[in-house]
């Protein structure tokens, strides 16, 4: 406990690197007489470096030719470990080519031996101003940043979105060349990759990245960030190594590690410095939440529609003749989607309604549901006010709310002889003008006992001759093209086998 008072206590660390040591011995009587300094001292370039990649140090005061090192050297080693280190240089051969030269790199001032205390002084006092100034502005960029990824985060509702929000955060708030997400699966216990950007290829410790790292799996079991740093050799002809620093941080949701969040610098050559971590923990925290948020909003989305299947799959087994009609026409519908650049949360939509299209036939007496002969007009009555019957069986249940154009409209026609409401052209909302087309074509490929169901080819020229009539012909076009584009799967709907739609068109989604 003292000793951290005693840190907090100290104005400033200052790193005083000479070759000569009554240069260091003056210096450090001189820092002495100015106030709280905490005071280290490297008698060569190697000794700094080593101090500058394990200490915090706040100001580098350097000679500014050393042996083999130049002053470029020690000061690019000493912005790589302190970004907002102010560096002055002390030289006893001055030059305008010099001091202009680490004045270019980034150099705060440079200082001409012998010189005074109070030379030291000032430019001491200047330098640490115009550092608290520097890291006052980054603090209040950080601040800003940080709350614009809470309000994004706290808008997303999709585990695949919120990752994606905050791994493009992280590459550009913390200048970071490859970053990763790896959760943890609750089952096996094993991280496994779940998004990432950046550069993975050609860099060493790519695995770090993308796989189940020893680094990883360690920040999983102590639930601390590790931080991996590489001192870039500066010796002439010395290749750089191609990873800088990585920093792996836990993803803690109530208490509980549920992934790792990792950043890897290799183009920059720089450590991830104290504050950086502290603003990645911030981040890391409310990734966490908004991801474990994401996925419960999922896991209760997936129980919604595994009851609304069975809702569907509870009308079909009383429809002896349209068994597995609700899946054809939920992939044909989605399909339809696909094909006009619909969103992914739009698809979602999609095969809600698909999946409860029918849904208001439960009101609809066994004897007219599976008569085997046509209707008559008293029995096509009943039937036709199955699409309201659903729309009030649904319309007070807000997470079903964008099934209900699905449900309300798909017997809709476009020439305004549909039911229920007789409603023409764009009068009839397009979630219905889209289900009519996939509704229609299942129903045509159809068997029934009273006929035989047609080709496939046959349905699609039903719905071109009828195109502008029954049928809106933006739909029927996209239909055409989802048929001569061959992405249609003949087998699952000559079989009614379930299908999800395949995974190589999801890039044609609108994100």
């Amino acid at each position: 406990m003292g000793e951290k008072r005693a840190r907090a206590a100290v104005k400033a660390t200052v790193l005083a690197v000479d070759d000569e040591p009554h240069i260091l011995e003056l210096v450090g009587e001189m820092l002495s007489e100015m106030g709280s300094f905490r005071v280290l001292k490297a008698k060569a370039a190697p000794e700094a470096f080593e101090i500058l990649s394990s200490d915090q140090v706040d100001i580098l005061l350097s000679d500014l030719y050393m042996g083999a090192y130049s002053g470029l050297d020690i000061l690019h080693e000493a912005k790589a470990a302190h970004p907002d280190i102010v560096t002055i240089f002390m030289t006893a051969q001055p030059s305008v080519e010099g001091a202009v030269a680490v004045l270019k790199e980034g150099a705060y001032d440079y200082l001409v031996k012998p010189f005074r205390k109070d030379d030291l002084t000032a430019a001491i006092e200047r330098g640490l101003e115009k550092q608290k100034l520097q890291r006052e502005n980054i603090h209040l960029k950080e601040q800003l940043a940080l709350y614009q990824i809470s309000e994004a985060m706290v808008g997303s509702i999709r585990v695949d979105e919120v990752l994606g929000l905050i791994l493009d955060f992280v590459l550009k708030e913390f200048k970071a060349d490859t970053a990763s997400i790896l959760l943890l699966d609750s089952a096996t216990r094993e991280l496994k990759l779940s998004q990432f950007r950046g550069k993975t290829r050609d860099i060493e410790g790519s695995y770090f990245v993308l796989g189940n790292d020893p680094v990883c799996r360690s920040v999983v079991e102590s639930a601390k960030p590790k931080v991996v740093n590489k001192t870039s050799p500066l010796v002439a002809g010395s290749p750089q190594p191609k990873i800088r620093s990585m920093v792996s941080y836990p993803l803690l949701a109530k208490g509980n590690v549920i992934g790792v969040l990792n950043l890897v610098r290799t183009e920059i050559l720089s450590y991830f410095t104290q504050g950086e971590l502290f603003s990645l923990g911030i981040v890391a925290s409310k990734a966490a939440t908004a991801i474990d948020s994401a996925r419960l909003y999922e896991e209760l989305e997936a129980a919604y529609f595994d009851t609304i299947n069975v809702l569907a799959n509870s009308i079909e087994a009383r429809d002896r003749y349209t068994r597995r009609h609700t899946d054809r026409v939920r992939y044909l519908t989605e399909m339809l989607a696909v094909q006009l650049g619909w969103s992914s949360e739009k698809l979602k939509e999609v095969r809600m309604g698909g999946i409860l299209h029918d849904v208001g036939k439960i009101s609809v007496p066994d004897n007219i549901l599976n008569k085997p002969g046509p209707l008559t007009k008293d029995e096509f009555a009943v039937m036709k006010k199955h699409p309201e019957t659903g729309k009030k069986m649904l319309e007070g249940i807000e997470f079903l709310r964008p099934a209900l154009p699905y449900v309300l409209y798909h017997h809709e026609q476009y020439d305004g002889s549909g039911y229920p409401f007789s409603l023409k052209g764009e009068e009839i909302p397009f979630e219905g003008r889209l289900l009519a087309v996939a509704d229609t074509f299942d129903a045509i490929i159809s068997d029934r006992p009273y006929r035989k169901g047609a080709s496939f080819e046959k349905a699609l020229d039903e719905l071109v001759k009828f195109s502008g009539r029954q049928f809106d012909p933006t739909v029927v076009a996209a239909f055409t093209a989802v048929w001569e584009n061959n992405v249609l799967d003949v087998e699952f709907l000559a079989t009614g086998k379930y299908l999800d739609v395949p995974e190589e068109y999801v890039p044609a989604r609108k994100k």
